[in-house]
């Protein structure tokens, strides 16, 4: 595909986090570009503001032989009417992940890809390498507060990705460095089990060129059982790994700890991101950069100066004398490492969490693995579970089994609320508390713009 000759795209689905940043690489290149989504949203209002004419219903006659080019979201069905346009006027149709496969054979692509820890990951790294003067064009599923986006173009030879695992997508990419943070049981709608997730992993790995081009959290037992070079890079908090983080100290609103590549110790890193997960993030970001020749020094520095991303750990404002903060945690173990993290930030406040499910299929197979995941909490909410078209399951548990089973189980302050207006006079009752809005689906609407912060 010669991009050049491309002059005129159709983005389906370009309220996506993912295609949204399609819809600004090429309208940064000089390209004309159309886009559709069935709902209105604070990225499509951007995407308008840019420039960009979208259209809020998917119709046929919103395409036509004009076009050169149609990209879809991984949520478009095959029976999607723009999609069929396209196809019977033989415009050429790419997935989102199909077209960023083309993209990422003219790049040295790095890929962050994993089950938890992508975005963040993704994002630290892209930082680092900017403050380095590498230039990278940058694709991430979240906005970088620090370049106020979820796409940056560069003028260098590096691509930066982030390879979502959901349909093996990352195995469209062709990687130059990858970067794994975890491999966790997900997905369980498309992969049949742990070990063909871990199989699909392989396949990943055994892309690369040069099999020391990897980056990898050595103390996950999934990605341990597969075949790596033995000069790939292990990153953890144990002494076992090549990269580890050693003398780790939480301090107000913040952490730091001491970066060791084996006996030697590189530099002290300071971060106001909560938790060792977010410690793991951070060391396979710095290995991807160590790999990529970047100094110690430029990696601490940029880690420091690191904004944050939307709804990950992102305090959206005080309301009602509560703290509010948004994150986008949906499996059970981001769950856990988040309200550790927290616990280990705010020790003196009332934590409360409110968590919308996401997806039915995930709810129905993680079920048990949810029921543990709440332990650094005093008060936990249940919203209705964000459903997602075409990711039903049949005898789906629901949020409020899940809350039935948690106060039986724990005893905790558990409560089943499936209304805003019935969750807002819910929290009203409390004060000077930490309030954690979490889920991948549209409860992060409910701190945005249904409280009304300012």
């Amino acid at each position: 595909m010669e991009l050049d000759e491309i002059k005129k795209i159709y983005l389906i689905g370009i309220g996506g986090i993912g295609v949204s940043a399609l819809a600004k690489y090429f309208l940064e290149s000089a390209k004309e570009v159309y886009g559709s989504d069935l709902v209105k949203s604070d990225i499509t209002e951007e995407l308008e503001k840019k420039g960009i004419k979208v259209f809020y219903k998917h119709d046929e006659n919103n395409i036509d032989e004009s076009f050169d080019l149609v990209i879809y979201s991984s949520a478009v069905p095959e029976n999607n009417p723009e999609f069929e346009k396209a196809q019977s006027l033989k415009i050429k149709t790419l997935s989102y992940f199909e077209f960023l496969g083309e993209l990422s054979q003219k790049y040295k692509t790095i890929v962050v890809t994993g089950t938890h820890g992508k975005s963040s990951t993704t994002s630290l790294l892209a930082m680092i390498m900017i403050k380095a003067g590498l230039d990278p064009t940058v694709f991430v599923g979240t906005n970088i507060k620090d370049i106020a986006s979820n796409f940056r173009l560069g003028k260098s030879d590096y691509l930066v990705i982030e390879g979502c695992e959901y349909n093996a997508n990352m195995l469209k990419l062709s990687p130059y460095l990858i970067g794994i943070p975890s491999i966790d049981a997900d997905h369980l709608d498309f992969y049949k089990n742990l070990d063909d997730i871990k199989n699909t992993f392989q396949k990943f790995i055994d892309k690369l060129k040069n099999k020391e081009n990897l980056v990898y959290n050595g103390a996950n037992q999934n990605i341990n059982s597969l075949q790596k070079s033995s000069k790939a890079l292990s990153v953890s908090l144990n002494s076992e790994s090549d990269l580890r983080a050693q003398d780790i100290k939480k301090v107000d609103n913040g952490q730091n700890f001491d970066l060791y590549f084996k006996n030697e110790n590189l530099i002290n890193i300071e971060t106001n991101l909560p938790g060792d997960y977010n410690i793991l993030n951070i060391l396979i970001a710095s290995g991807l950069a160590l790999k990529l020749g970047i100094k110690p020094e430029i990696i601490s520095q940029a880690i420091k100066e690191f904004k944050g991303l939307w709804r990950r750990f992102e305090i959206i404002g005080e309301w009602n004398t509560n703290l509010i903060i948004s994150d986008y945690a949906h499996h059970p173990e981001e769950l856990k490492a988040l309200l550790k993290g927290v616990r280990e930030f705010y020790p003196q406040k009332k934590i409360v969490a409110v968590f919308q499910p996401h997806q039915e299929d995930r709810t129905q197979k993680l079920f048990n693995d949810f029921l543990d995941s709440f332990v650094d909490t005093d008060d936990v909410i249940l919203y209705p579970i964000y459903e997602v078209k075409g990711r039903r399951s049949d005898n789906a548990k629901s949020s409020e089994d899940l809350a039935l089973e948690l106060h039986q189980q724990k005893g905790q302050n558990i409560f089943y609320i499936n209304a805003y207006d019935k969750l807002k006079k819910h929290l009203e009752n409390y004060q000077d508390s930490l309030i954690l809005i979490i889920g991948a689906g549209d409860i992060d609407n409910f701190a945005r713009h249904y409280l009304k912060i300012n």
